[in-house]
């Protein structure tokens, strides 16, 4: 028995493998995913007293009833939460750093070959709210599984959900709370207002349809892959799957450009770069020594020193840890420590 096998219970249960088909993810990869989780919980715990969470009044403001429209609802939900960080138009830089500003741990992992699921939520009492990322995904890939997500941790709170779930596919629009999560990803990280931007520039009316050569621009400019943009261009009614089968007809190899390809998990993807400073804020406030970072991080005292030799240490009384790049600008990033900076 360990302190989370009720949390291991409920994440086998809510595998979408379960009615999707494919491996689910088994109770070991599980319980390191939350040993993982309640490490970092503890690490916060001693730099702040306890994890720090920021919540969205996007989510309060908006009426997310399962009864409403789960697309209008996700699309609505991304337009309030690009307004309330003040996001410019286009793609969202460093998206992970604005995620884990809210205090959502994110937990990247090598998730086994042949797992219908590549990223999952989770909101647990003592260890908080956990999006976790199949490391292996492309970086396309990753950030559609950590906007979707986030849309879980946003929307479905009442009471908090705890999914295993995968890449957009038709079986997702079959659930209410899934359908929602991918709407607003879609529109959190590719706005409506660029899209019709992009469409006037290039004189098209709104019923003509679509040339390949706009869906190629949209690739460009969003940093995206095909499939991203046809699932967004499926979501805002611009085409429609028999436009989607003219289109690959049209353009032999399209098929095969649709999704970027697997990559793989680097240490550096394995671990998160925010709980790398972190493990660097603690050392240098002599709250663990070398010995405890190297348990924090997994790795040999000399990985764990060369890492660490990688920061200068000040103790600079009321500025955020710096990660190396400077975090997103939002509610709740302010926190207090010393203050490590990368060389």
């Amino acid at each position: 028995m360990t302190p989370h096998d009720a949390l291991i219970t409920k994440l086998v249960a809510a595998d979408c493998a379960r009615t999707a088909g494919g491996e689910p993810l088994s109770r070991p990869f599980l319980l390191s995913v939350v040993d993982f989780a309640a490490g970092y919980a503890r690490l916060e715990k001693l730099l702040f007293g306890s994890p720090r969470v920021v919540y969205s009044s996007s989510s309060l403001e908006i009426d997310l009833s399962l009864a409403g429209d789960p697309l209008a609802q996700g699309e609505k939900l991304a337009e309030a939460e690009r307004a309330r960080f003040d996001l410019p138009a286009g793609p969202i830089l460093e998206l992970g750093y604005l995620i884990e500003d809210q205090g959502i741990k994110i937990i990247p992992r090598a998730f086994p070959a042949g797992s219908r699921a590549c990223g999952g939520f989770f909101f647990d009492g003592v260890l908080g709210p956990c999006i976790l990322v199949d490391a292996r995904s492309s970086s396309v890939e990753r950030d559609y599984v950590l906007a979707h997500q986030y849309g879980h941790f946003l929307a479905d709170y009442d009471p908090y959900i705890t999914t295993l779930c995968g890449r957009p596919e038709p079986y997702m629009l079959e659930n209410a709370r899934e359908s929602r999560a991918h709407e607003f990803a879609l529109a959190f990280l590719m706005p409506r207002a660029d899209f019709e931007l992009y469409r006037s520039a290039m004189g098209l009316k709104a019923d003509v349809p679509l040339p390949i050569e706009l869906a190629r621009q949209l690739q460009v400019y969003f940093d995206v892959d095909l499939e991203m943009i046809f699932w967004r261009l499926l979501s805002l009614g611009w085409v429609d799957a028999e436009r989607l089968a003219t289109l690959l007809k049209q353009n032999e190899g399209l098929l095969a450009e649709l999704r970027g390809a697997a990559e793989d998990p680097d240490p550096g993807r394995v671990i998160p770069g925010r709980f790398i400073h972190l493990v660097a804020s603690a050392f240098g406030r002599k709250l663990i020594d070398l010995d405890g970072a190297a348990e924090f991080l997994g790795a040999s005292l000399v990985d764990t020193k060369g890492i660490l030799d990688q920061f200068h240490y000040e103790y600079e009384s009321g500025r955020a840890p710096s990660r190396g790049k400077p975090p997103i600008p939002g509610p709740g990033s302010s926190r207090t420590g010393s203050t490590p900076s990368q060389n």
